[in-house]
């Protein structure tokens, strides 16, 4: 409620109470006061009354009039007054529609941004499992082949080893061999000597 609103039902009430006053004193100017009184005419004269009665009259046309014209204009202000609350009720309503709207968004969005990082979470695991199994498998074929490299090398030196077994093997055969002949050789000569000395014993004899 305004301080106009305040104001012109303050005066409206004011100008009610003198229309009141004014319709009393006619009425009592004509009978009811009057005779309460001892009757109107004695006491103010006949002339005296008539002009009263007349402002009384006038007064209460202009209190009416008055009266009228703040009753529209208090309907119009109080009018106003209920129409502003209204729009302000409106204007709350459409301000928490919007906020409903503009949180619907939001979650919106959020659900949007939630499943774009699931789905680059799971590209980013998915890379992660491929970059490990390449590596696992650069691993393995790194061990595959350091173990072919070392197994190579272990034959290599098996038949290395084998190769100067062999030469040694030889050698010890041609050694025992030229010894074995030696050996005959000498006993063959030691043969031939005692054959000798036993025939130049024999001659000798």
């Amino acid at each position: 409620m305004t301080a106009l609103s305040i104001i012109v039902d303050i005066v409206l009430i004011l100008i009610s109470i003198v229309l009141i006053v004014t319709v009393l004193m006619q009425e009592g100017q004509r009978q009811g006061l009057g005779a309460i009184g001892g009757g109107a005419e004695t006491f103010f004269g006949k002339n005296k009354a008539k002009s009263m009665e007349g402002r009384l009259q006038k007064y209460t046309k202009i209190a009416a009039v008055v009266f009228i014209v703040l009753a529209i204009a208090a309907t119009i202000i109080n009018a106003h007054n209920t129409e502003a609350p209204i729009s302000i009720n409106d204007a709350i309503v459409e301000e928490a529609a919007n906020a409903a709207e503009q949180a619907e968004d939001a979650v919106e969005e959020a659900k949007e941004a939630a499943e774009d990082t699931a789905g680059e979470a799971a590209d980013a695991a998915v890379d992660a499992a491929e970059e490990a199994a390449d590596t696992v498998e650069e691993k393995a074929e790194e061990a595959a082949d350091t173990v072919g490299e070392k197994a190579e090398e272990a034959a290599d030196a098996v038949s290395n080893a084998a190769d100067t077994a062999e030469e040694k093997v030889e050698e010890a055969a041609e050694t025992a061999q030229d010894a074995v002949e030696e050996a005959a050789d000498a006993a063959a000569t030691a043969v031939a000597d005692a054959a000798e000395t036993a025939e130049d014993a024999t001659k000798a004899n």
